[in-house]
């Protein structure tokens, strides 16, 4: 009788399907398959998730590391099915050897499907058993969760991604019961003086842990509320320092930026228009790169106004665009670029590092103190201006100079998305000091 083989997993793969209507191989939200083989037999078996291709390491055969599909499971979770797949296939193919009937794929299947629902109804039972895990155990469910019912966008995805690998290698095996006053207060200490974290990096997680700390309370997962009475300070965060490191470009600054000659240089051109751009329009980063030509509508007195969806909010925003963006968007409205977008956007480090060079030839060459606080300790780095130029300034510049014209807070707000004045506070400080010296001019008459 010839010997059998036993089984092996040839892979884990994605489906490469073609959509019926394009011809084109479906890369979004499509399954994983297990392939194997045993008795001359080969069998695509589907694992009951699915993912994007852009997500998946084809070298690994693993979803990619604090990734999500569309249902909002995370990459441990997939993967974890995938491992135990791996590892338990050949071990019941090898237990059927001895049952004295066929091994077929139903066969093999039954069993497998059967081990997958008791492991993982174990798994759940253990999630719903808060004395079982740590705290770092329940950070992939609440953010697969939450997620899931408030379509957090991939930027807070990966800011708790990062939060639960700081906390993991502050204390792994941390306990509910653990998070006193003490372990809090340390914890803030490890931030400043382990990690050199100013603080305002410092207070923004820990505002995520208080976040992660509600949603376990309300879930029962936790009972301790000691966190909710301590309040924690931190240096620094007042608005008289957000005021100080604002940086922007006044009106006169802006103005010889955008008239720069930059005609010989076509690349540092393009990326002073799209800074530009949005110094007149208000957009992000993220809103700029993925502006498209049909975003530009136009109403009924025949003015052009922009219409988006902001990426970081995931807010419906209308823009009026004003003459300087205009002339702007007139440069490159009958450009041919990929995806029908408005500009020639680089990453996000390629332009603010080209943004620099601009600056630097439009003479940004002020002498800037930039103040930043690690626990009690001021620290003051000095700049000339055109060092701390990014694409995030071309945002506080047209806030600083709309309100400087006159234009009222509450009409800024409708374009920039803002949602309370507070935010708003360290830019009036600004114009006030703009209005002194603009003042001071009648008396030098």
């Amino acid at each position: 009788m010839k010997a059998k083989k036993g089984l092996v997993i040839s892979s884990f793969k994605l489906e490469k399907r073609k959509d019926k209507n394009t011809g084109v191989v479906k890369t979004d939200n499509v399954p994983i398959l297990a392939d194997f083989k045993f008795d001359g037999q080969r069998v695509i078996y589907p694992i009951g998730y699915r993912i994007d291709f852009a997500k998946w390491n084809d070298t690994e055969q693993r979803v990619k590391r604090n990734n999500f599909n569309k249902d909002g499971i995370g990459a441990n979770i997939i993967n974890k099915r995938i491992e135990t797949i791996a590892s338990q296939l050949p071990i019941i193919y090898n237990d059927a050897l001895g049952l004295n009937k066929p091994i077929t794929s139903k066969l093999l299947l039954d069993h497998l499907n059967s081990f997958l629902l008791l492991a993982e109804n174990t798994q759940i039972k253990a999630a719903n058993t808060p004395q079982q895990k740590s705290v770092i155990d329940y950070l992939p469910i609440f953010i697969a969760d939450e997620t899931k019912n408030k379509d957090w966008s991939a930027n807070t995805r990966k800011k708790f991604a990062t939060f639960t690998k700081l906390l993991g290698a502050y204390s792994p095996k941390l306990k509910f019961e653990d998070i006193t006053d003490d372990f809090l207060t340390n914890l803030k200490k490890y931030f400043s003086e382990q990690l050199d974290f100013n603080n305002s990096t410092n207070y923004k997680y820990m505002v995520l842990f208080h976040w992660f700390l509600n949603w376990c309370t309300q879930k029962g997962y936790n009972t301790n509320l000691s966190y909710k009475n301590l309040k924690l300070k931190y240096a620094g965060l007042g608005d008289d320092i957000k005021q100080k490191n604002l940086i922007f470009l006044t009106w006169d600054e802006l103005q010889n930026l955008n008239n720069l000659d930059l005609s010989n240089k076509k690349r540092l051109e393009q990326i002073r228009d799209i800074y530009c751009f949005c110094c007149f329009t208000s957009l992000r980063y993220s809103d700029i790169k993925n502006l498209k030509k049909n975003d530009i509508k136009t109403d009924n007195n025949n003015n052009l106004y922009l219409e988006i969806l902001t990426l970081k909010t995931i807010q419906a925003a209308r823009i009026e665009l004003n003459k300087y963006a205009l002339a702007i968007w007139n440069k490159y409205k009958d450009q041919e670029l990929i995806n029908n977008c408005l500009f020639p956007v680089p990453t996000n480090q390629k332009l603010n590092q080209y943004l620099k060079e601009v600056a630097k030839l439009a003479g940004l060459k002020s002498k800037e103190t930039y103040v930043k606080f690690i626990g009690e300790e001021r620290i003051d780095k000095h700049f000339e201006k055109w060092e701390l130029i990014t694409c995030h300034t071309a945002r506080k510049t047209f806030i600083t100079n709309a309100m400087y014209l006159g234009i009222a807070p509450e009409i800024i707000m409708k374009w920039t998305g803002h949602k309370d004045h507070k935010s708003m506070k360290p830019y009036l400080k600004i114009v006030d000091e703009q209005k002194r010296t603009s003042m001071d001019k009648f008396n030098s008459i």
